[in-house]
């Protein structure tokens, strides 16, 4: 009996630490200070629970869900999320605050990855663009207005980390709403930076081609929908530090009208047999499964009696993931926190 327990044990901790495999350096770690424990002039065996007990304690639950989460990215994605921390390392530029920038990547011919976030619509001049280079691990950012004088708030040519802290304040009051809009746009003007995109229809056989994508990407599918909301999930919370009342409150949503949504704004919980290949997509030419989570704003009883607006908490929005379906790896990702009125 006390052999199954042991091996039962085994394979237990096998599982939670199959990441190390990953991660050679911790593996060795932690081999080397196991051993320590069994030098000869001990006298004496450490038991498996004791071993187990320095396991929990070199490894922090946090550090688990970090790097569960970081072997699940592809390289792209793993290079987001570098940029993404250097970011805001460097320029104070927060998760909540990317809602008003455009993201893009692309791959240079020495296996670079570029990240680049530009100011979104009028906000462009302003907010300029942020680079990030992203190779083996390593990343170097840059901005547009490097050098440049942000001083004076939205009188600034230059926007960085204040402006955008109050563009979030601002974007929270009814008054004060557009206000930024209304600045950034009148400073592009002036310096002949303005440019209207003229409407344009969607290539000819565009539906049909996004049509077969779509139904290709579901056709390629290796891994339960179950699994891969799970490991969206899971991401979420650990890349964006949601603590545990946050968790609690994130909510499962799709559109049940899929391409169709301009018809409709009604959300319903997920329903597989009703989405057919809704929510998948070919995502930079990979299968991917669409995973949305909605962090709601929640509504403070005492001013909604008086029609007031609703309360927003940190990191309320809305959380997009793109899990490969072949792999399980995440190939895309992105958080909205909705403060630039887009969602």
């Amino acid at each position: 009996m006390m052999k199954n327990n042991q091996e039962t044990l085994k394979t237990a901790m096998d599982r939670r630490l199959s990441f190390l495999d990953e991660v050679p350096s911790c593996r060795a770690k932690l081999q080397y200070r196991i051993a320590q424990e069994e030098e000869p002039e001990m006298k004496k065996k450490v038991s498996i629970g004791f071993v187990f007990a320095m396991i929990l304690a070199l490894v922090s639950v946090a550090g688990l869900a970090t790097l569960a989460a970081a072997h699940l990215l592809s390289n792209r994605a793993g290079a987001v999320q570098n940029a993404d921390q250097i970011l805001e390392e460097k320029y104070g530029i927060t998760a909540e605050m990317m809602t008003f920038f455009s993201r893009q990547e692309t791959e240079l011919q020495d296996g670079t990855m570029r990240v680049t976030y530009t100011g979104a619509g009028s906000m462009e001049y302003v907010l300029g663009t942020y680079t990030v280079d992203v190779r083996d691990g390593k990343a170097e950012a840059g901005w547009s207005h490097d050098g440049e004088d942000t001083s004076g708030g939205y009188d600034a040519e230059a926007w960085g980390k204040e402006q955008l802290a109050q563009m979030m304040a601002d974007s929270l009051k009814t008054d004060t709403k557009k206000a930024y809009l209304e600045r950034s746009y009148e400073i592009a003007l002036a310096h002949h930076a303005i440019q209207e995109d003229e409407p344009s229809e969607p290539e000819e056989g565009y539906l049909e081609r996004r049509e077969a994508e779509k139904t290709a990407a579901l056709n390629a599918r290796k891994i339960e929908e179950d699994e891969m909301i799970r490991i969206a999930r899971e991401f979420i919370i650990a890349n964006y530090r949601l603590n545990e009342e946050q968790a609690g409150r994130l909510e499962l949503y799709t559109n049940s009208f899929g391409d169709n949504w301009e018809a409709t704004d009604v959300f319903t919980e997920y329903s597989p047999e009703d989405c057919g290949n809704t929510w998948y997509e070919m995502i930079h030419g990979v299968p991917c499964f669409q995973v949305e989570f909605l962090l709601y704003e929640t509504v403070d009883e005492s001013v909604a009696a008086h029609g007031e607006e609703t309360v927003r908490t940190d990191m309320d929005g809305y959380y997009n993931v793109f899990v490969n379906v072949e792999t399980g790896e995440i190939e895309d990702y992105e958080y909205n926190s909705t403060l630039a009125g887009q969602g």
